[in-house]
């Protein structure tokens, strides 16, 4: 018997090879008795099938299925969030260090975790707020990491970092990346990071290619409040982007304001998972 009752299932658009993981995860479910609601994204996959969107899955299930890559799951991610509903990640992409079912023996460890031999991560998102004159003109969320930079063109910003209302540091970069520890084996680790644990309640914040010799990361409580303010240019525009996916405008001159959510991503993985066992594996460290 399950532990849960009904299941959303969201598929990595545009992805015709999952459809074989997607049948073995529906009939993994019916075996469960669990009802399902199918995410839009699959219904190229199954077209005779009523769908849902997101938001439903969100207030209606008390569990999401991801079959993708870990892009699918940022995306599942963020709308979830605030619904607090876990996620299973089944990798149907390459590197995968969020999706970490795998498809090759993922139905005998799905199966485990609908039966509750479960091993439960709680990580943190971040909330990503543009203000202009005082007033909040736009927001995401990001799992992995907020990226600001200029937009269309390579070319160096001007900006200060603010934490907690205390200047810190004024920087001439190609911009910024703000990651949680998710993201630190992301954007941030190509960019010359720390890796950081998952479950660490921290960010990093850095610089993207400084033009100074002093620049370091700074790891940054996850309570503190994170501000960004780009320095006035007539020229340039600048672009906020969170986890790859959210595109944001911004005017030099604003201020970009980073916080830690109280609300955390639930993550369930097989009693096998061990997050240094990954790392090994996908970066080839022998």
């Amino acid at each position: 018997m399950s532990e849960f009752s009904t299941a959303g299932v969201i598929v990595k658009i545009g992805d015709d090879g999952a459809a074989q993981t997607l049948n073995d995860v529906l009939e993994k479910l019916k075996a469960h008795s669990i009802k399902v609601k199918i995410e839009a994204s699959a219904a190229p996959l199954l077209p005779e099938s009523n769908t849902v969107t997101l938001q439903e899955i969100g207030e209606t299930c008390d569990v999401a299925i991801v079959i993708g890559g870990d892009g699918t799951l940022l995306h599942a991610a963020r709308a979830l969030v605030d619904h607090n509903v876990p996620l299973v990640g089944i990798n149907r992409g390459r590197l995968g260090f969020l999706v970490d079912v795998s498809p090759n023996n993922g139905m005998e460890q799905l199966n485990q975790i609908l039966c509750g031999e479960v091993h439960t991560e709680q990580r943190i998102i971040l909330e990503t707020r543009i203000l202009r004159d005082g007033n909040c003109i736009n927001t995401s969320y990001s799992f992995n990491d907020t990226v600001i930079r200029v937009k269309d063109v390579l070319q160096i910003m001007d900006f200060d970092i603010i934490i907690d209302d205390v200047l810190v540091t004024h920087q001439r970069a190609d911009g910024l990346i703000m990651a949680t520890p998710s993201g630190s084996t992301a954007y941030s680790l190509s960019n010359g990071g720390p890796i950081v644990g998952p479950t660490i309640d921290a960010v990093i914040l850095q610089p993207i290619c400084p033009h100074t010799l002093t620049s370091r990361p700074l790891m940054v409580d996850s309570k503190s409040a994170v501000r960004v303010h780009l320095w006035d240019d007539k020229v340039m525009e600048a672009q906020v982007v969170c986890d790859g996916q959210v595109y944001m405008p911004a005017t030099l001159g604003d201020m970009i304001e980073m916080r830690v959510k109280t609300e955390r991503v639930t993550l369930l993985h097989p009693t096998t998972y061990d997050y240094h066992r990954i790392l090994r594996e996908k970066l080839n460290w022998g």
